[in-house]
């Protein structure tokens, strides 16, 4: 069963502390120090840490591991918290496809099912997937890189881009008028066995007589 039991107390500092992680730089260990030196001293935001290492973005001594490291990029930073959701909260995703697009009652609902927690306790571990979920981006496909978002159209369209064959421009698609085709034969040519060399001759003769 896939649904992490890590929730934060409150979850109204969690883009704040996203945002922070991206601007830092890479720690030996995400401690709670460190969190401090973020800007973040409260007792309500200490449980980030257990949040981050159900994300994947922390091992389980708190090392930031490299999909922490490729969150810094801030450009493709809320994709992969997106899959990095996906892959934490699957079993949600199981029972709803846009489960980042349900409200907080909902995705409650939904844990209720999965974990044997008091009320409380799934009241904030909604709320902090829905704050997770919002720090995220979901319109590209899972684990889809950016070079693979354009070639599968998910990527907002383009102009195409000309070609250019002796300074003439051509549509994308379209060969040039002026390149010429050629073909090309590869022809093999099976032997019989035999030592008599007048048949080979014969062979060759037939060969220049023809294709020549």
């Amino acid at each position: 069963m896939a649904v992490p039991t890590t929730y934060m107390m409150s979850a109204s500092h969690v883009p704040d502390i996203l945002e922070a992680i991206q601007q830092a730089g890479v720690p030996p260990r995400f401690t709670q120090e460190f969190l401090k030196s973020l800007g973040f001293s409260s007792s309500n935001d200490r449980s980030v840490i257990g949040v981050l290492k159900s994300l994947g973005f922390l091992d389980q001594s708190g090392v930031p591991t490299a999909r922490y490291r490729s969150y810094r990029n801030r450009a493709e930073a809320p994709y992969i918290l997106a899959d990095a959701i996906r892959e934490a909260y699957s079993d949600v995703f199981l029972a709803n496809q846009n489960a980042q697009t349900l409200p907080a009652d909902r995705i409650k609902g939904i844990l209720a099912t999965r974990v044997d927690k008091g009320d409380a306790v799934l009241k904030k571990m909604a709320t902090t997937f829905r704050a997770l979920a919002g720090a995220a981006k979901w319109d590209r496909s899972s684990g889809t890189s950016p070079a693979e978002a354009v070639e599968a159209g998910e990527a907002p369209d383009a102009e195409p881009t000309p070609a250019a064959v002796n300074g003439t421009e051509l549509q994308v698609g379209m060969p040039p008028r002026s390149a010429a085709l050629q073909y090309h034969y590869n022809i093999q040519i099976h032997l019989p066995a035999t030592k008599d060399v007048s048949v080979y001759n014969a062979i060759f003769k037939s060969l220049r007589e023809h294709l020549l």
